[in-house]
């Protein structure tokens, strides 16, 4: 009986602190201000475009340090251009764009998206 009731007060205990540690993460934890972007740079012809896409976007869905995915087109031909448009619309959170439009996103100039 009493190895019952010490074992009840232990759930309880480690039910009671689980509840604070989840309270303590949902209501005062505080959230990430800035949204830093995984960069992913495609070239050309890049055979492995899409098996490095879902790394990057799987880098950034983990709970990592990275806000959203942004593909940065280095002379990206059509097909693989089409790749990743195709994977951003499916997926979401990732933004494709060039080395100007990186530059204003990092300098403030437009804003970070989560």
């Amino acid at each position: 009986m009493g190895v019952l009731l010490f074992l009840e007060i232990c759930l309880i205990a480690v039910g009671a602190w689980s509840l604070v540690v989840m309270l303590y993460r949902l209501f005062l934890m505080p959230a990430k201000e800035v949204f830093a972007p995984l960069v992913l740079p495609v070239g050309d012809s890049d055979d492995s475009v899409e098996a490095k896409l879902r790394w990057a976007y799987w880098q950034t869905r983990s709970g990592g340090k990275y806000g959203f995915l942004y593909i940065l087109d280095c002379g990206m031909n059509d097909e693989t251009a089409q790749i990743c448009r195709r994977f951003a619309r499916e997926y979401g959170n990732i933004e494709i764009g060039d080395l100007d439009t990186l530059n204003r996103l990092l300098n403030g100039k437009e804003g970070l998206h989560p």
